[in-house]
């Protein structure tokens, strides 16, 4: 598992997304449960691009989580099903969403959600590039987490799933990696390409 520590990164956050950061991470701590900054965002915080759409894991009820936030005129959708909440902010979005992984009982249908750990929940994203986390808790605050080789991959600048079904699971992940590639300037890997 790659590991980098990218408190510098977390501090040099234009001031808006930095007091959405430390917003989550002070309400998390004061109600005990630990979170992620994931997928996106954390692609663009190792690009060095600006971060619009913030997306959060949360060990715990992100729902109930999302519901105790206070972020002004902000406004919160949730979906209990499947244990995700957006906040819908002048400029930007956060998404939250509870550890979980995902079964698709055939192709395209929507997912069976059930609790999980970062591992599982990083697992089910569409490519290894967007399947990072950075810790925002307390005690390893800024720690990268890569489970699956998205460092190397973003270094090498190569879009690639994370297991085979990948695209039968969710088919417009086919037009996610056309998107990707064309506006990072990155590769769809060989054994990805004969996926599609």
């Amino acid at each position: 598992m790659q590991e980098r520590d990218l408190s510098d990164a977390l501090e040099k956050l234009p001031d808006d997304a930095s007091r959405i950061v430390e917003g989550l991470t002070a309400a998390a701590q004061h109600a005990g449960l630990r979170v992620y900054l994931v997928g996106g965002a954390v692609r663009d915080l190792l690009l060095g691009k600006p971060i619009c759409d913030i997306d959060v894991s949360v060990d715990g009820d992100a729902v109930a989580f999302a519901e105790g936030l206070d972020f002004g005129a902000g406004k919160i959708t949730t979906h209990r099903t499947f244990g995700t909440a957006s906040i819908s902010l002048e400029h930007h979005r956060i998404d939250l969403a509870a550890l979980r992984s995902e079964r698709y009982k055939r192709p395209g249908a929507l997912p069976d959600v059930r609790p999980g750990d970062l591992r599982t929940d990083l697992f089910r994203r569409d490519f290894t590039i967007n399947a990072m986390a950075v810790s925002l808790n307390q005690g390893d605050r800024g720690r990268l987490i890569d489970f699956y080789g998205g460092l190397a991959d973003l270094d090498q600048g190569r879009i690639r799933v994370l297991h085979e079904d990948s695209f039968a699971d969710d088919p417009t992940r086919i037009w996610r990696a056309v998107r990707y590639e064309q506006r990072l300037g990155f590769q769809i890997e060989p054994a990805t390409l004969g996926l599609v």
